[in-house]
């Protein structure tokens, strides 16, 4: 039996400002972690993620590898940026 979907919130029952005020933490946070990356670096994630269109068994290893790095250093430079925000 299959079983049943859950409905969707009616636009009424969405807390609009703590979506408001969310979006903007999760933009600064991504913000931060593209600010630290040098200009070179942020055109090669840029190039990586046009070729693997999203999907990263499209890359080679070494590409995977690159931007999953690359990818770390920025997810750490925003979490650094939180810890001191607070």
């Amino acid at each position: 039996m299959p079983v049943p979907r859950r409905s969707l919130p009616s636009r009424q029952e969405i807390p609009w400002a703590e979506l408001r005020r969310r979006s903007a933490v999760v933009y600064f946070w991504l913000q931060a972690g593209w600010d630290a990356l040098s200009r070179e670096e942020r055109e090669e994630v840029r190039q990586l993620l046009l070729k693997s269109r999203g999907r990263p068994n499209r890359l080679s290893k070494t590409e995977a590898r690159r931007l999953g790095g690359l990818a770390g250093r920025a997810a750490s430079a925003a979490a650094t940026r939180a810890r001191r925000r607070r």
